[in-house]
């Protein structure tokens, strides 16, 4: 034991020591890696996390929820079918709630709550900082309310203090009734929400006669045959489940996002490996004599293993453990990154601090941990697989490379036909694994190809230089060719990251070009109205349809097209409904079908049993032209025949769109959440827009946009959505920069000699800096190359496969040239600045104590 522990004490620290710059740099790729591993895992668990406290937190002790699937709201006549639930011990209280605008606060969004607040205190689980018989009474007269104690500090609130909400189109004014504390119900929606009695907030709502959820308490042994009771003689368009269900579903729901996240990070973590591999492979490489004296002494091979794998271990532990911190550090931006996403497409919950989540940490420290030590199998395997002749020879690594290249090859060809092969398999639970298994297999498969590739390639790459460079360009490409192995590993990695940014804004690149396309074809009204709280970034707000006559009066208005949008379930999971008036969408708009058929030919099918769904609907559901829907309305189950897949990028969730006279027939409600509304030819569109501004000022307040405005605010949505992704790619790129920085250094420490010997022969101090200079831009070239190559691949698989699989939207391909070439000279000349180091390490050589050495 002693004689191990002397042994890696003399053979491995003392060489991490000797060795700082290298040490550090793979501990920072194994950090930065891990990092951001770790950033993501946590924003995304908080995201999921708050989402379910606001479930419990509303909930209480209530272990069943009474629900519509047909909207945000249920008719309040359902609570006189659950009258006997007292016989059986049961208690039950009915619940209103909704996302509301804080007014003159842009995009400060609040929960607001109404409950009975007669009714059973077990249901009522919150605290007031004051609390008298005075304040309790006031809550049910006029608008009073309590606030959560978050809203109350962000908007300076107190006792009697008047708060203004942007309700649908109005400005509703309360009064403050009490602070409640951070506990129970008052921790709701981080403390950013008001609470008020039933009918209160019922008005406020104008949903009067309408509740949200009906929260039952009933004893845990009879939870199923209660349930089942209430599931018979509840209509179909009602739901009866367990309160942790709806964090289920939501998890469900948020899974593509989520784990795609999670599946770029492992790019970052994948150059990682390369870089501990490299590491790894130049510390055997470097000691290869000292492991032939040793094993002639009689060290063991399996001593020597373990020598090298504690090497590896200490790299991952400290590496890992310098990773979590930075993760830590990182995931509130994370959080704030992804947080508008969420609350865009899925929920609108807070998320103001992140969630510590210590499975999360652990999960990502092993795994850090453990692809560390994977990453250093193979050549800890190489330095333990030689006789102790052949260890001392330098060279035998770097000929076992070459010897092996061809092999390499065909087995990086097996990978790509892999590739092909998995790319083409339907996903599992609408998640791409055969997708991302794809990704893999074509990374590997470039990775195992480049040793030939470099064979090949490097000779005829020096034989230019030195027309252009002279004597240094042609010795960096011979020496980067007498070092395949490294020089491999090295190209491999900063390909990979390359490959990453090229995959990622090809796709974003393409994606963006395809909403703005789709925008710009159907987009063709020239005013959009909404009202303020839609506005102000509330998904729920709508304005009655009694509004649309005074639109349509309005000078040079030729047709209103008002649409109501509505959240509903399908098969259990979320999805949207929307409702228009189809016959003006017919005349002016203009939907592009996947079928090609024009607007007005699938649109002229449309009749009371008929239904168009968006792509990303189709595709999740498995459904087409001419299948059947069942739609579970307040009116009963209503059938649907599909008459058209239209492409919608609006949301993943997907859309069924029928017409609005149907909707108004099943569904009892009269709202609308957003007008089209297309003028005469000529007409001024601003002009217009006053107009009705003017008109409409005295019966509520709405927002109304041009077009172009329009477009814009799509352009800061998306942009918003890619920003994470944006910085993933740029860490990748990060991380292979270190890798190259690190492939140089050991290619400085290995010419020591040759340097050395030219020094000796008249070369200059320049002349040596230049030489690792060309390595490095040699290094920055064939990375371009080869991560351009391998980036038109991955983008491929994430656009036509990946990401239609995902989220069920048709992207075209489309090559952002001016991206990809800054891009590519931007990592060219950062190729060419990792060297400065390393060369002025080459370039510090003292040439008669390497030659006496030799």
């Amino acid at each position: 034991m002693f004689f191990e522990l002397s042994l890696f004490r003399r053979f491995i620290l003392r060489d991490l020591a000797k060795n700082k710059t290298r040490t550090c740099l793979t501990l920072a790729g194994i950090a930065l890696g891990v990092s951001v591993l770790i950033a993501i895992s946590l924003a995304n668990n908080t995201a999921l996390i708050k989402f379910k406290e606001t479930v419990d937190l509303v909930s209480g002790k209530a272990n069943l929820e009474v629900r519509s699937t047909s909207g945000p709201f249920m008719d309040q006549s359902a609570l006189s079918e659950l009258s006997w639930l007292g016989s059986v011990g049961g208690k039950y209280m009915p619940m209103i709630e909704q996302t509301v605008a804080v007014a003159d606060k842009n995009e400060e969004l609040v929960q607001i709550i109404g409950i009975d607040m007669l009714g059973d205190p077990e249901f009522k689980s919150y605290s007031e900082e004051s609390s008298s018989s005075g304040n309790f009474l006031d809550l049910f007269s006029g608008r009073s309310v309590l606030v959560g104690d978050r809203l109350a500090k962000t908007l300076h609130l107190s006792k009697g203090s008047t708060l203004k909400l942007l309700i649908n189109d109005k400005s509703e004014e309360f009064i403050v009734s009490d602070i409640m504390s951070g506990e129970g119900l008052g921790g709701v929606y981080s403390g950013n929400l008001v609470v008020g009695d039933l009918n209160v907030v019922q008005r406020a709502l104008n949903a009067d006669g309408k509740i949200s959820q009906i929260e039952v308490i009933v004893p845990e042994s009879l939870l199923d045959q209660v349930q089942f009771q209430i599931r018979q003689e509840l209509p179909s368009h009602v739901a009866v489940e367990r309160p942790s269900q709806r964090g289920e579903q939501v998890e469900k729901m948020t899974r593509s996002f989520k784990y795609n996240l999670i599946a770029l990070t492992f790019i970052a973590l994948m150059v990682g490996m390369f870089l501990i591999y490299n590491t790894m492979t130049i510390s055997v490489i470097r000691r290869r004599p000292e492991i032939g004296t040793m094993r002639a002494l009689g060290v063991s091979r399996f001593q020597i293993m373990s020598l090298f794998m504690i090497e590896a271990l200490w790299f991952g532990l400290v590496g890992t453990t310098i990773g979590l911190l930075m993760g830590v550090a990182m995931s509130q931006g994370a959080l704030k990154a992804i947080a508008g996403t969420f609350q865009h497409f899925y929920f609108q919950t807070p998320m103001e601090s992140v969630a510590m989540a210590p499975q999360v940490l652990v999960a990502a420290f092993c795994l850090g941990v453990f692809l560390t030590m994977v990453a250093s199998v193979p050549p800890v395997i190489e330095a333990t697989g030689v006789a102790p002749a052949e260890a001392t020879r330098r060279a035998s690594y770097e000929s076992k490379i070459d010897r092996l290249s061809p092999f390499l090859s065909l087995l990086g060809a097996l990978f790509f036909v892999g590739a092909v092969a998995a790319s083409g398999q339907q996903p599992v639970y609408n998640f791409p694994v055969f997708g991302y298994v794809a990704a893999l297999a074509a990374i590997l498969g470039a990775a195992l190809v480049m040793p030939l590739a470099l064979r090949f390639s490097l000779p005829l790459l020096g034989a230019l230089l030195r027309k252009f460079l002279g004597f240094e360009g042609l010795f960096a490409a011979r020496s980067l060719h007498g070092t395949l192995g490294r020089t491999s590993v090295a190209v491999a990695s900063l390909m990979i990251g390359i490959a990453m940014m090229v995959s990622l804004g090809i796709m974003i690149g393409s994606f963006r070009e395809t909403v703005m396309v789709w925008i710009d074809q159907t987009l063709q009204a020239d005013l959009w109205l909404q009202p303020s709280a839609r506005a102000a970034g509330s998904r729920f707000g709508k304005f009655d349809q009694s509004l649309v006559p005074i639109i349509k009066d309005v000078p040079n208005v030729a047709a209103v097209d008002s649409f109501v949008d509505t959240p509903i379930e399908y098969k259990g999971e979320q999805t949207n409904l929307g409702a228009g008036d189809l016959n003006v969408t017919e005349k002016y708009g203009h939907l592009k079908f996947t079928s090609g058929e024009p607007t007005n030919v699938v649109l002229a099918r449309m009749g009371r049993n008929s239904a168009i769904v968006s792509e990303s609907f189709a595709i999740r559901k498995h459904v087409a032209p001419g299948d059947t829907l069942t739609l579970q309305t307040p009116s009963g189950d209503h059938s649907v025949k599909i008459e058209g897949v239209y492409y919608n990028y609006a949301s993943d969730l997907g859309y069924i769109v029928i017409p609005r006279q149907v909707y108004k027939d099943l569904y009892h409600e009269q709202g609308v959440s957003n007008c089209a509304i297309y003028l005469t030819p000529g007409a001024d569109p601003y002009a217009v827009r006053t107009e009705i501004q003017k008109r409409l000022a005295k019966v509520g307040l709405f927002s109304i946009r041009t077009t172009s405005e329009l477009r814009k605010e799509a352009i800061k949505i998306f942009d918003r959505t890619f920003a994470i992704t944006y910085a993933l790619h740029t860490i990748a790129i990060a991380v292979s920069m270190l890798a190259v920085m690190n492939a140089l250094f050991a290619l400085a420490l290995e010419s020591r000699r040759e340097f050395g010997i030219l020094r000796y022969m008249g070369a200059s101090t320049k002349q040596i800096q230049s030489v690792v200079l060309t390595e490095a831009g040699i290094l920055g070239l064939l990375g371009n190359v080869s991560g351009l190559v391998l980036g038109f691949v991955l983008s491929l698989l994430l656009i036509f496969v990946i990401n239609k699989q995902s989220f069920g939207w048709t992207v075209q391909f489309a090559v952002p040239y001016d991206f990809l070439a800054e891009a590519s000279v931007l990592v060219l000349l950062t190729s060419i600045l990792s060297g400065i180091i390393p060369a002025r390490f080459a370039a510090q050589t003292v040439a008669p104590q390497v030659v006496r050495e030799e």
